[in-house]
């Protein structure tokens, strides 16, 4: 079942990353996409998620097939980055890419080629820095962004604060006050509020998945979730090597992904680590019963 799941993600980014670049180089007319950011599934933050995982399967894929295959997914790696850092606008999939790629070198690699694979893709990563592209220019608008909404004065702040960035540093505040009024138990589910500038509507989301643990079940709902994600890493680790390295780089990107939004509480990302936890645990179960 866990291989059935794997290759119809994998025929899915698939389909989404030829969308886009129809969408991008053809002005494919397809929904509300657009040339400037090409998004096929649902919105860029969790196509570029999705998608960053895509393409390490890719590339794990291309160290196990020779001729035509290995070419294929080759191309599909290459294509896969391009269309991260420079088609879509999405900052959570170029963070995710970027961890789940150098956790899967480290853990890939004996010791004496780790320094050197460290080296390319620090060299990969300066090329990406100096090469314009959509990565580039968004990184340099997030930090713009937060540099704007700290500098603010008390009246200007929901102003001031009204961008993706900004608005993340006022839910983090929000959140802090909440804990610190009920730091064991929490508030409990839906507690968080934010009212829009317009006040047409009210967000729940802080963008912050150790916050949102916190303020809504305390310092031991929180404990609960670390747990969860040790028991995840714990059984990753008890799987053959090439299994537990990708199931290790996905835990890591989702660990730092969370910092900047609540996967847990937006339905696809959810969805997608309940089901990698139950094909972890499935997995787990049956190399106990054969040990």
């Amino acid at each position: 079942m866990s291989k059935q799941f794997v290759k119809g993600f994998l025929l899915a980014n698939a389909i989404i990353l030829c969308t886009s670049f129809c969408i991008c180089e053809f002005n494919l007319p397809f929904g509300k996409a657009y040339l400037s950011n090409p998004t096929v599934f649902k919105m860029h933050i969790t196509q570029n998620f999705f998608m960053a995982f895509a393409v390490l399967i890719w590339l794990q894929q291309t160290f196990h097939h020779k001729g035509i295959k290995y070419g294929a997914y080759a191309l599909l790696t290459c294509l896969g980055v391009y269309n991260i850092f420079f088609i879509v606008q999405g900052r959570t999939g170029y963070l995710a890419l970027v961890v789940a790629f150098f956790t899967w070198i480290l853990l890939l690699c004996p010791k004496t080629y780790q320094l050197k694979m460290t080296i390319v893709a620090l060299v990969l990563g300066a090329v990406l820095v100096i090469v314009p592209n959509k990565a580039n220019v968004r990184m340099h608008t997030g930090i713009k962004e937060i540099q704007t909404c700290l500098a603010a004065s008390q009246i200007n702040l929901l102003e001031a604060c009204s961008t993706s960035m900004g608005l993340r540093i006022i839910f983090a505040l929000r959140s802090w006050e909440l804990i610190k009024e009920a730091p064991i138990l929490g508030h409990g589910a839906g507690s968080f509020e934010h009212v829009s500038k317009q006040g047409d509507f009210i967000i729940h989301n802080p963008h912050n998945e150790y916050l949102i643990q916190t303020l809504q079940s305390g310092l031991l709902g929180l404990t609960v979730f670390l747990v969860w994600m040790w028991c995840f890493f714990r059984s990753a680790c008890q799987q053959p090597s090439e299994i537990k390295n990708m199931f290790i780089a996905v835990l890591m990107s989702y660990m730092a992904c969370h910092f900047f939004n609540s996967f847990l509480l937006d339905s696809s990302e959810g969805h997608l680590f309940v089901i990698l936890t139950a094909i972890l645990s499935s997995r787990s179960v049956h190399f106990k019963t054969q040990h």
